[in-house]
């Protein structure tokens, strides 16, 4: 089975963010339900992003994890809106398209969440991604994730307005699907 592990983004990690928003077809844009229009330019998002990993922790409005499989980044987690102690909202990606559909990201995300929860001193993440958008829903579900409901809104910065679904990203689902795969490997 392969290595699935997280870290915090770094400065050299900055350009693989990057080339993800490039690359994105305007068919991927929408079914991430992101306006295409919101997008910044490439200067401005590296900036934006060098601004974030200068923030201290306990004062930055966003964080970014990247996603690994047998030490090669697939994607990233990000976790927005974060109101330290409180809450915040997830969102994810991955690039690696060959890396999609294999589990990779149910668990990634679960060990994200749980380092969220612990970096951020949290009491409760949201994850909302646009309804008409199979991948996370699924992933979301599949782990246990409980769908709170829909509403119509943006879910991020870069998002249109469009339906989303809202699930609670509960510590202890994600820490109960870790200790089944981990059971599962054994």
């Amino acid at each position: 089975m392969a290595s699935l592990t997280i870290r915090p983004l770094k400065a050299a990690d900055v350009d693989l963010v990057l080339s993800y928003w490039a690359a994105a077809t305007p068919a991927d844009l929408e079914r991430m339900g992101v306006d295409p229009t919101k997008l910044p330019g490439p200067d401005q998002m590296r900036a934006g992003l060098l601004k974030l990993l200068e923030t201290p922790e306990t004062q930055t409005p966003a964080f970014y994890m990247l996603w690994l499989v047998d030490g090669k980044p697939i994607g990233y987690t990000s976790l927005k809106g974060i109101i330290f102690g409180e809450r915040g909202d997830m969102h994810l990606h991955i690039w690696d398209s060959a890396c999609r559909g294999k589990g990779y990201g149910a668990v990634l995300f679960c060990k994200a969440a749980l380092d969220f929860f612990e970096r951020f001193k949290l009491r409760s993440i949201i994850c909302e991604p646009g309804a008409m958008n199979p991948m996370p829903n699924g992933m979301l579900k599949h782990v246990g994730f409980r769908l709170l409901g829909s509403r119509i809104g943006a879910s991020s910065e870069l998002s249109k307005v469009c339906e989303l679904n809202t699930y609670d990203i509960a510590r202890d689902v994600a820490e109960r699907y870790l200790k089944e795969i981990a059971n599962e490997r054994r």
